[in-house]
């Protein structure tokens, strides 16, 4: 079956990167993504910055999903090349990331190089869901805060089954949403998140879990690091203060980018809101594929 894919999102989810690159590797660095902290800690007073906090949470990924030193890595949604550097550089693994974003895949090439690991990571305009690389080439496929951007989140599980290896790996760190009934208020936040953020829906960390046992995967787990993460909203952290004290530098913005540049701008108090109130959630998500695929498997009472 051939995947579904939604061309009108995915030019829309390249133009929100194109025209918002600089302000994010500006304000949050090399990591396009969420930091994590224990409880407790505060960024800046007693806890890690936004640098260090980002970087954290590629390891604990990492070390979440059992992602073993040295693998060939498949980096869907690999943004600017903030958690492949890792992969590749002290983790040894070798990486192709792909992004729809054709500025994204420029960048991550340009970082790669700068840090030594071009042999080791390259990047590609590549759409997650049709990527024609053959089946079982990685031996770990790796997801950061990519999958809320994809629509047929089904097609996604069965494509990184196809493309791993038996025994391979998938690592997942998602935005997700509170599993069961919304209010027409938690609605509505959810609605203004994904239209200024451009993504589709939100689903739930239990329902990625379904979805990844559907397509096949066995030892599917998730854990809710909502809390480990809500500190990235914290306006000192996400740093966005900064523009929106300057309403001359936003004005500019938009003329020059167009008025679709400010959703970055907005989505700031509405994640914060989403975590304060429980309705964002945020988790990761481990899963291998088994060493034998069950369809080949021979029928019972034929096994020798």
């Amino acid at each position: 079956m051939e995947p579904a894919i939604d061309s009108g999102l995915n030019t829309a989810v390249e133009r929100y990167y194109d025209i918002t690159l600089d302000l994010y590797e500006d304000l949050w660095g090399e990591h396009v993504h969420h930091g994590f902290w224990d409880p407790g800690e505060i960024p800046g007073l007693n806890g890690a910055d936004r640098h260090a906090a980002t970087d954290r949470l590629v390891r604990e990924l990492v070390d979440y999903a059992g992602v073993p030193a040295g693998s060939r890595v498949l980096d869907v949604g690999c943004g600017i090349g903030g958690p492949a550097m890792y992969l590749a550089g002290p983790l040894g693994c070798t990486v192709e990331g792909v992004t729809l974003s054709a500025l994204q895949a420029a960048r991550a090439n340009e970082k790669a190089q700068a840090a030594g690991v071009a042999e080791r990571a390259r990047f590609h305009q590549l759409d997650a869901l049709s990527t024609g690389y053959p089946d079982g080439s990685f031996g770990v496929v790796w997801a950061v805060e990519s999958l809320m951007h994809i629509a047929d989140r089904e097609t996604f599980f069965a494509e990184s089954m196809r493309m791993l290896a038996p025994g391979g790996t998938l690592a997942v760190a998602t935005w997700s949403v509170r599993d069961g009934e919304l209010d027409e208020d938690e609605q509505e936040l959810v609605r203004q998140i994904l239209v200024h953020q451009v993504m589709p829906d939100f689903s739930s960390l239990e329902e990625h879990e379904r979805l990844a046992a559907a397509a096949g995967f066995a030892d599917v787990a998730t854990v809710d690091w909502s809390s480990s993460v809500a500190n990235s909203w914290d306006p000192g952290f996400a740093q966005i203060q900064q523009f929106e004290r300057g309403r001359t530098v936003m004005r500019d913005l938009a003329r020059e980018r167009g008025v679709d540049v400010l959703g970055f701008f907005h989505a700031g108090p509405l994640m914060k809101k989403g975590f304060d109130t429980g309705v964002i959630t945020y988790g990761a998500l481990r899963a291998t594929k088994p060493e034998q695929d069950s369809s080949q498997a021979p029928p019972p009472g034929l096994v020798p």
